[in-house]
Parts: structure tokens; C-alpha cells; sequence
């Protein structure tokens, strides 16, 4: 009956176009479950697609237009615009219901989202399909309307990201000679677009700047002035030193600087155009007599130095045997020729200079004896420390316990030189709590400040004192150093 009375009410129409700039949200209805009836094709009803739209322009954009019959008979409206937009990205996908406005407007955040769930971030053009539905009102009562689909091509708001960026600088070099790629995921780069980067400077007040893959292209091509081309990458203000901020490509762009020598990573997050520096501490392993000389990358690298700071680094055990060591940043680990060592061979003082031409073994002053060794990178020297107490409690077990094993059986450690532990791979599946225990028991545990307070993905390192909180730690792959005379701790993520 409704049916008859709609199609008796409008077989006289004809059409006329609607043309309406009202503000989108003033006639827009949360989506309503309409009765399960036939939607009805109605001569004088169309609508047709609108021209294409940038979802980074505004807010709500337009994407279609309808007309209606000429002749609408009064006490009837048209109203409750919806779409129903299917992607043509893959068969079979999945249909979303939209509001929309009678001006034919729908919310960009909607069709950002749609377009994001099949295609992607990328910002090129895409195509929906989309049928509208509408509602004829009369009297309280509605039929439902539609019409032939549409096709919606829309580009989604994203920023031009590049498939590969480069550091150029003080540190480096400011050409394609010198340049550093960041790292990055083999995922597209609209979906991750974050690019890393670990750099050392060995000079304090080190400027730089960022270089996309389309000036190198250029600059391969033999384009004038191509690697410094539009579109480079730094910062608003010459010499802005913050460890964070904002990337810019336009206007005239001007290079950050790293203030004081030192081992940092860089991140970029291109999505936002963001950078953030942090200072890291540089691996420091002992390779002596306390670890057989083994050289091996692998096996050698039992006997990590603690950092106190990124340039301060230092190891407390009883030195034994012939008490000597050298040291190898881990990058260099293997590598004789870049041992760092005594100025000359055996040296056994309380203090001495660190070298790396022809380094010789640093021996210890008091052979057997618990010291501390401290070597400080910043002024190339090292000292020795004689602990006060030479008979330390030993321990016939250290653990890792906490969410990785449900807090029940601990996560065993090898003792590699006395009072200090090794734990090599450990799989952290989730992130969650972690600390250190003695003897499988509760009555001597470290940990430091309050639960979850030390975020091992921001400081890997640090000093755990008993009964303290739980270490934060992420998902990942470990080696794991801890000295259960002073407390120190490494967790070294294993690339």
C-alpha cells in the first residue's frame, strides 16, 4: 500500500536540480535501521557523482549531487542521507554505511578511514563505490529511496613521504659522498613511517640536515643542483639544538645541531614530520683474561661494561689470573687494531690514559682482588677502585622473573666472571614487568624506583636496589648483563 500511495503521489514528476550549502552536521541523523522493505527507484530521484575530492582540504567534502520531482506535494520531504560505499580495492569487500548531508557533503574523517582500510595511506586518488539511500517522509511515515550507485574518487590526506631518507652533515659530509640512509621496515612507508638512524659524533656542535630519495635521484641524474633540490629536510631556526621537534620542507629551511660529541639515534616520524634525538650509551666489552681472550662476536661478548652515563662506563669483579683486559666498542668487537688499552703493555696503575693506537692489556693493581675498573670516554683515562668489602655474599642462582614467565620459574643466568651474569636471547613475547631475584626466593630481588617507573626502551640500563619496582620491558630479544654486588643492569636489544 505504501508503495502505491508513494508512486501515486510523484508519477507526474519531473526533475529539478538541488543545489544546498548548508553546514553538514545541520541535517545529518545518526544512521537509522530502516524498515526491512524494498528501497524504491523513483522517477525524478538521481543523484550523480560529484567531481573528485582531497580529503586534506576540509573537513566534509561533497561527493554527490541528486535531484528530486518537481512537483513534491506538500507535507513531503526528502531527508536522512546515507551512503552506502563498497572499496573496488578487492572482490567481495565489505560494505560501510555513512551519514551524509542533503548537500551531498559526507564527513572526510569517513571516507579517510574507508580508503585507509583497503588501499592504504598513500595519497593518490582512489574509487569507491557508493549508493545513496534516502528517506521520503510523509506524515511520520518513510519509504526508502535510492538510486543508480555512483562512483566517489577521492585522495586521502597524508603527507608526501619518501622511500628513503638521508643524513647529510658535520658528522658525515654534506654531499652524496658522505651521506648516511636511515633504516627502515620493508613495509610501504605510509603504513610505517618511521626512519631510524644511530650516529656517532666525535665533535661537539655537529649541524645536519635530512635528504629524501628524489634529490639523490636527481643529483645521479646529472640535474643541476639536484641534491639540495626542493623538498630537503630541517628545521625553522639555524642551529636548533632540541633533541625533539618539527620537520619542514618549505620556506627557508635551516639545519639542526647536536651540541656535545657522542653516540645518538635518530627518529623520524614522517607521518608528522617529527624528529627526536636520544643520546644512547655506547657498547663497551671487556675481552682478558676474565673471558679466555675469546675474540669471537658471539661468544666473546660476555663481559659488557656498565655505562654510568652514556661516556662513563665500569666492571666489578674479582680480577683473577692474570687480571688483564683490553676493551672493544661493540661495533669494533673482534677487530685488534681497535682495542682500546694501556699506553703500554701491563700498566698496572690506579689511573692511566686510554688509548687506541698499539693499545696494550690494562692489568689490574691488586691481582685476585674485588675492584672496581671505570673508564671514562669523555677524557680518555681509566681508574681502579679496591671495594671495601672484599668477601661479598655470593649467590648460587640469579633469575629474570615477571610477566614473561608468568612470575613463577625464573629465568636462569650464567655466572661469566664472579658476582657478574649473563643471559644470552631472551624472548620477550609481550610487553610487561621484569627483575632480577637471587636463589629463586623473594628475600633479595632488584628492581628500581616504583613499578614500571624504568622503561627499558627508554633506558636500558641502570642500578637495581632490593625490594624496588618492577623494570618495564618491551617485546623483543635480549642479552642481559647484571652485577649482583652494585646492582647493575643492561638489557641490550639483539637486532
Amino acid at each position: 500500500m505504501k508503495k502505491i500511495l508513494f508512486y501515486a503521489l510523484f508519477s507526474a514528476a519531473t526533475f529539478m536540480a538541488v543545489s544546498c550549502d548548508e553546514d553538514f552536521n545541520q541535517d545529518v541523523a545518526a544512521p537509522q535501521a530502516w524498515p526491512q522493505e524494498e528501497a524504491i527507484t523513483l522517477p525524478g530521484f538521481t543523484v550523480s557523482a560529484a567531481s573528485a575530492v582531497d580529503l586534506a582540504t576540509a573537513d566534509s567534502v561533497a561527493v554527490f549531487t541528486y535531484t528530486v520531482p518537481a512537483n513534491m506535494p506538500e507535507g513531503t520531504s526528502i531527508s536522512n542521507f546515507r551512503l552506502e560505499i563498497t572499496s573496488d580495492a578487492v572482490d567481495g569487500a565489505t560494505s560501510v554505511l555513512v551519514n551524509a548531508a542533503s548537500n551531498g557533503k559526507v564527513a572526510s574523517a569517513d571516507l579517510q578511514k574507508i580508503i585507509e582500510d583497503n588501499y592504504g595511506k598513500r595519497p593518490v586518488e582512489r574509487t569507491l563505490s557508493a549508493k545513496v539511500y534516502a528517506n521520503w517522509m510523509k506524515e511520520g511515515q518513510a519509504s526508502l529511496l535510492t538510486a543508480a550507485p555512483i562512483v566517489i574518487k577521492a585522495t586521502p590526506k597524508a603527507p608526501v613521504i619518501s622511500s628513503a631518507y638521508y643524513l647529510v652533515g658535520d658528522m658525515v659530509g654534506w654531499d652524496a659522498k658522505g651521506m648516511v640512509k636511515f633504516n627502515h621496515s620493508d613495509k610501504d612507508v605510509y603504513e610505517d613511517p618511521i626512519f631510524t638512524l644511530m650516529i656517532t659524533t666525535k665533535k661537539d656542535n655537529q649541524y645536519w640536515k635530512i635528504i629524501p630519495q628524489e634529490n639523490v635521484d636527481a643529483d645521479a641524474a646529472g640535474v643541476e643542483n639536484g641534491f639540495w633540490q626542493k623538498a630537503v629536510v630541517g628545521v625553522a631556526v639555524d642551529g636548533d639544538d632540541s633533541m625533539s621537534g618539527q620537520l619542514i620542507t618549505e620556506g627557508d629551511v635551516k639545519a639542526a645541531k647536536i651540541t656535545k660529541a657522542g653516540m645518538y639515534s635518530i627518529t623520524l616520524n614522517m607521518m608528522d614530520y617529527t624528529y627526536t634525538i636520544k643520546e644512547i650509551a655506547p657498547e663497551y666489552y671487556i675481552v682478558g683474561a676474565m673471558q679466555g681472550w675469546n675474540s669471537d662476536v658471539i661468544k666473546g661478548k660476555t663481559c659488557m661494561l656498565y655505562p654510568q652515563s652514556p661516556m662513563i662506563h665500569s666492571y666489578t669483579t674479582q680480577f683473577n689470573n692474570d687480571a688483564n683486559l683490553k676493551i672493544w666498542l661493540g661495533s669494533d668487537f673482534g677487530n685488534w687494531s681497535a682495542c682500546y688499552g694501556a699506553m703500554s703493555d701491563g700498566d698496572n696503575s690506579a689511573i692511566g690514559s686510554l688509548t687506541a693506537a698499539n693499545a696494550g692489556a690494562i692489568v689490574c693493581p691488586e691481582k685476585g682482588a674485588f675492584y672496581t675498573f671505570k673508564a671514562d670516554f669523555s677524557t680518555m683515562t681509566y681508574s681502579w677502585t679496591k671495594l671495601e668489602n672484599q668477601a661479598p655474599v655470593s649467590y648460587e642462582l640469579i633469575g629474570l622473573i615477571g610477566d614473561l614467565n608468568e612470575w613463577k620459574k625464573d629465568f636462569a643466568m650464567i655466572q661469566v666472571t664472579p658476582h657478574n651474569w649473563y643471559a644470552a636471547g631472551l624472548v620477550i613475547s609481550a610487553e610487561g614487568g621484569i627483575k632480577f631475584r637471587a636463589n629463586g626466593g623473594w628475600s633479595v630481588n632488584w628492581g628500581v624506583g616504583t613499578d614500571l617507573s624504568h622503561d627499558l626502551s627508554i633506558d636500558n640500563y641502570g642500578v637495581g636496589t632490593n625490594n624496588a619496582g618492577n623494570l618495564k620491558i618491551a617485546a623483543g630479544t635480549y642479552n642481559v648483563f647484571f652485577n649482583d654486588i652494585t646492582g647493575a643492569f643492561v638489557f641490550k636489544v639483539i637486532e
